[in-house]
C-alpha cells in the first residue's frame, strides 16, 4: 500500500510531497490545484514497468497529436500517424534534454519512476515497443527514457512536435489490477470486459449490492453480445417479467456499476476515481462510500478519489463515522500558493470536527 508520495516536475507539481496516505483517500482542492494530476502520478507510479499507462493518461486528457506522412499528390499513399503529446506532463510545459520527472515512495523503495528527456536516440533496449527501423529512430531529436525501480531503462522516441508515436507501443491486455476512472463512464465494451472477470463469482454479489443502493428490486445483471437500444446491459428487477436496459435507469446506475465493477476488479491494487460523485445524489453517496470502504478493507484495494462537492465530503465523513476502523480513511486538501502546492491532511476525527464547526475543508 502506498503510504507516501513524492512528485517532482510532473505537470503542476514542481516539488510535492504527501505522507500518511490511508487505504481510502479523498482529495479536495480548488480548480487547477492538481487533483487530477495527483491521481495520474499515482497511477503511473504503481503501474511499474508499464509505460503504456502514460498513453492512457494522455488519451484521457485529450492530448493527442496527429500528422500525415507521405505525399499529398493524388494517387500516392498518405499515412496518418497518431501521437500523444508529452510536452505538458513536464513542469513548465517544455521539452529540454536532461529534464526529468521523478515519482517515488520513500517507504516503498521498490516504487519509483523516472521519465527523462535524452538528446537524440540512445538506441537502448526497446523491449516493450514495436520493432522500428533505424531510420525512424535517428530522425527523432529527443527520446523519453523510462526507469522503473531496478528494471532496465526503456526508451521511446519523441517526435519533433513533442509527441510520442503510438506505433512504438505493443498494446497488451494489462495484468495489473489498478483502475483509473475519469469523469466519463466506461463504455459498453469496457464494462463488458470487466464483467467477464466478475460474472458467476462472489464479486458479482458485491456489484449487485452496490446497484441495489439505487434500485432495491435489482436481482441480476446481464450483458448481451452487442449494444442496441433494446439490449447491451440488462437488469432483472423483481416482479418485472422483461429485463430493463441499464440506459433507461439514469446516469447514477451506470456510475455505480462502473465504480463497483472497477473496485472489485482492483483487488490487491489501486482504484483511482476522478470526481467520484459524478451522477450521484447526496442521499446515495453515503452508501457508496460505505460500499467502497468495505470493499477496500475486504479486497485490499487502496482508493484515491477527488471531488469538488461539499456533499461528497460530508458523506465521506459520515461513512467513516459508521466504520469500525475510522483510520481507514483520510481527506487531503491541495493548497496552492504561487507555484507551490501543499497537501493538508485531515484524519476522520479532524474531519468530523471541521464539519461540525462548519470549517471549509475543500
Amino acid at each position: 500500500m502506498l503510504r507516501d508520495l513524492t512528485i517532482q516536475n510532473y505537470r503542476c507539481f514542481k516539488n510535492f510531497q504527501v505522507d500518511g496516505l490511508a487505504p481510502v483517500n479523498l482529495i479536495v482542492g480548488m480548480n487547477n490545484s492538481g487533483k487530477t494530476s495527483l491521481l495520474e502520478a499515482i497511477y503511473l507510479l504503481v503501474s511499474q514497468n508499464d509505460p503504456q499507462r502514460l498513453v492512457e493518461v494522455l488519451y484521457n486528457r485529450g492530448e493527442i497529436a496527429e500528422r500525415y506522412i507521405g505525399s499529398r499528390v493524388p494517387g500516392e499513399a498518405v499515412r496518418r500517424s497518431t501521437g500523444y503529446q508529452v510536452t505538458h506532463i513536464f513542469y513548465g510545459h517544455r521539452l529540454r534534454p536532461g529534464d526529468a520527472i521523478h515519482l517515488k515512495s520513500k517507504r516503498e523503495q521498490r516504487l519509483s519512476l523516472d521519465m527523462q528527456l535524452h538528446a537524440g536516440a540512445r538506441q537502448a533496449a526497446l523491449t516493450l515497443f514495436e520493432e522500428t527501423s533505424e531510420t525512424d529512430i535517428s530522425t527523432s531529436s529527443l527520446s523519453l527514457l523510462f526507469a522503473y525501480g531496478n528494471h532496465p531503462i526503456l526508451e521511446v522516441p519523441v517526435r519533433d512536435d513533442g509527441a510520442i508515436d503510438l506505433r512504438y507501443f505493443r498494446f497488451q491486455r494489462p495484468d495489473l489490477p489498478h483502475r483509473f476512472l475519469t469523469t466519463n463512464n466506461l463504455d459498453f465494451s469496457q464494462l463488458a470486459e470487466l464483467w467477464d472477470g466478475i460474472t458467476l463469482t462472489p464479486k458479482e454479489e458485491n456489484v449487485i449490492a452496490a446497484l441495489q443502493i439505487l434500485e432495491p428490486t435489482l436481482e441480476r445483471i446481464s450483458f448481451t453480445s452487442r449494444q442496441t437500444s433494446n439490449s447491451g446491459i440488462l437488469l432483472k428487477l423483481r416482479k418485472q417479467n422483461e429485463p430493463i436496459p441499464l440506459g433507461s435507469m439514469g446516469d447514477g446506475m451506470r456510475r455505480l456499476l462502473t465504480l463497483a465493477a472497477s473496485a472489485v476488479m482492483a483487488e490487491e491494487g489501486v482504484l483511482l476515481v476522478d470526481e467520484i460523485d459524478t451522477g450521484l445524489y447526496y442521499q446515495t453517496q453515503n452508501d457508496m462510500w460505505r460500499l467502497l470502504i468495505e470493499t477496500a478493507q475486504r479486497l485490499n484495494v487502496q482508493v484515491f478519489a477527488t471531488t469538488h462537492s461539499s456533499d461528497c465530503v460530508r458523506a465521506f465523513q459520515e461513512a467513516l463515522d459508521q466504520s469500525k476502523d475510522r483510520s481507514v480513511g483520510s481527506l487531503f486538501r491541495l493548497s496552492k500558493r504561487g507555484e507551490k502546492i501543499e497537501a493538508v491532511s485531515y484524519t476522520a476525527d479532524e474531519l468530523a470536527v471541521a464539519i461540525r464547526q462548519d470549517i471549509e475543508v475543500r
